[in-house]
C-alpha cells in the first residue's frame, strides 16, 4: 500500500473518530476504557468533561481534514 493511501486511511480514521466523539463524547470515550490504570484515568477524565472532549475531537477532525487535503493536493 502506498504512503498516500496510508495517510488517506489515517485521515479517514481521524475524521470519523472526531465526529463520533463530538456526537457522543462520554459514550465514545468510555469505549476506550481499558489498559493501564493511568490510561483508564485519562479516559475517565475525558468522559467526565464532555465540552473539553468535544474540543479535542473537533481538533482531531480538523487535523484529519487538513491531512486529507494535503494528500489530495499532492495528486494534482
Amino acid at each position: 500500500m502506498g504512503m498516500r493511501r496510508v495517510l488517506e486511511l489515517f485521515a479517514i480514521l481521524m475524521i470519523g473518530e472526531g465526529v463520533l466523539t463530538i456526537i457522543a463524547p462520554r459514550r465514545h470515550s468510555l469505549l476506550w476504557e481499558f489498559g493501564p490504570e493511568g490510561y483508564k484515568r485519562a479516559v475517565e477524565a475525558f468522559a467526565e468533561h464532555p465540552t473539553l472532549t468535544r474540543l479535542v475531537a473537533a481538533a482531531e477532525a480538523g487535523l484529519g481534514i487538513w491531512l486529507a487535503l494535503r494528500v489530495y493536493s499532492q495528486e494534482e
